[in-house]
């Protein structure tokens, strides 16, 4: 090949690298404009109260959409439509554009970060184990699930707990995966499985739901520490989520971030104690 022929070759491909990046770059700082235009931003929930919850109405409410609702409402979008997405689910949507964001309580956790980017936190909380009552195998920690091989439990797939419990020595066989919170509790009370571990709010909300007395509360899950979730976004939305960050951050130094969440449970103080690079440095 000529060297005037490479030369011309390789400016045809800088030029066409250029443009697919300046594409990219475009398609992130133009995300919020083109939610403010059409008035509304589509987040994948999860639907398990208090951190997301559907009413029959199809109104997404719950203490996740929620805040997001009024960092949104002060970046000039004023509605929420929701798409109920698994969590183990939630990133390819971000990931294909079939959502906007998620905000339903998905942990920050470094796996996660290599693949999306999170807003700073928005709800801390512990963990839980709902048992029978009695928790006659004395199940407190993952690792005591992990130290009884006829031990079982189900958590949902793709959630935090399910990594906290391989993590722990929990062996995939051990772990039945719910296909919804209730459908996992169910599967306790007909004694399939023997733990059902998930968020700790979303655990004691279930119980109260079910009220059945056969079962019982452990929390929190020792040996585990405080999960904390934000909103997430597409990773080239970083001038979406920068602006989402500032609107958070004004409505914590308000005030109205703790009168969000507090009455669902959760504590403002100790959500607005961490910050998102505790959990992945540079996200």
């Amino acid at each position: 090949m000529k060297s005037s022929t490479r030369q011309r070759l390789g400016l045809t491909l800088a030029g066409v690298l250029v443009t697919m990046l300046s594409v990219s770059s475009a398609s992130a700082e133009d995300t919020l404009e083109k939610l403010r235009k059409q008035g509304y931003a589509t987040v994948a929930v999860a639907n398990e109260p208090p951190y997301s919850d559907i009413k029959s109405d199809g109104y997404v409410s719950g203490a996740a959409p929620e805040v997001a609702r009024a960092v949104m409402k002060k970046l000039g979008v004023p509605e929420l439509r929701a798409q109920v997405v698994p969590y183990g689910s939630m990133i390819p949507a971000l990931l294909a554009r079939r959502v906007d964001m998620a905000t339903s309580g998905l942990y920050i956790k470094p796996n996660r970060c290599e693949a999306i980017i999170y807003s700073e936190p928005d709800l801390c909380g512990a963990e839980a184990f709902a048992v029978a009552k009695g928790n006659p195998h004395n199940i407190k920690t993952y690792e005591d699930i992990a130290a009884n091989p006829e031990v079982t439990m189900t958590t949902c797939a793709g959630c935090a707990e399910e990594l906290y419990a391989t993590e722990r020595g929990v062996q995939p066989a051990q772990i039945k995966v719910f296909t919804d919170p209730p459908s996992g509790i169910k599967m306790l009370q007909q004694g399939r499985v023997d733990v059902f571990a998930l968020s700790g709010l979303g655990t004691k909300d279930l119980l109260e739901k079910f009220d059945d007395d056969n079962l019982e509360l452990v929390m929190p899950v020792k040996g585990v520490p405080m999960g904390c979730a934000g909103s997430a976004f597409n990773p080239e939305d970083t001038a979406f989520r920068e602006a989402y960050d500032k609107a958070l951050s004004e409505i914590k130094a308000s005030g109205e971030f703790a009168s969000i969440i507090e009455p669902f449970g959760f504590s403002a103080e100790a959500t607005m104690s961490v910050k998102r690079d505790d959990f992945c440095p540079g996200n």
